[in-house]
């Protein structure tokens, strides 16, 4: 993840960035009402960044700025924990598409760059350590 920890203004422009290229996105594939959507729910995303990142620890991890190391700990299981869910959602959209007759080629390629993602970090985390 993006950790720009001081300063409050990182994540929640990302997140608008996000937000206007997949509204951007969908307007150009002709779905203007997804468009809206996209835009609005990451503005909305942004505002709770910023109007309650100084509040609660809890919007602060969101904003990628853990303030101590248990926070940074409770941000690297759940990243983990939702990199879990991410991976096993892939492998059971691919079997079931395989099921039915399909490829499940969208899959695969999720499962297929997690794997890699997976062994090139310990293997880089490894040889650093």
């Amino acid at each position: 993840m993006f950790r720009q920890p001081g300063n409050k203004w990182f994540v929640p422009g990302l997140g608008l960035l996000i937000g206007i290229v997949l509204g951007v996105a969908a307007a150009l594939g002709g779905q203007p009402e997804l468009a809206v959507a996209s835009v609005a729910i990451m503005a909305g995303y942004a505002a709770v960044l910023l109007v309650f990142g100084g509040r609660s620890d809890t919007v602060s991890v969101l904003g990628g700025r853990p303030a101590d190391e248990r926070l940074q700990s409770f941000d690297l299981r759940a990243s983990a924990a939702a990199g879990i869910v991410a991976i096993v959602v892939a492998l059971v959209g691919f079997i079931w598409e395989v099921a039915h007759g399909r490829d499940g080629l969208q899959f695969s390629i999720v499962d297929a760059a997690a794997g890699v993602a997976y062994l090139v970090s310990l293997g880089w985390l490894r040889w650093r350590g």
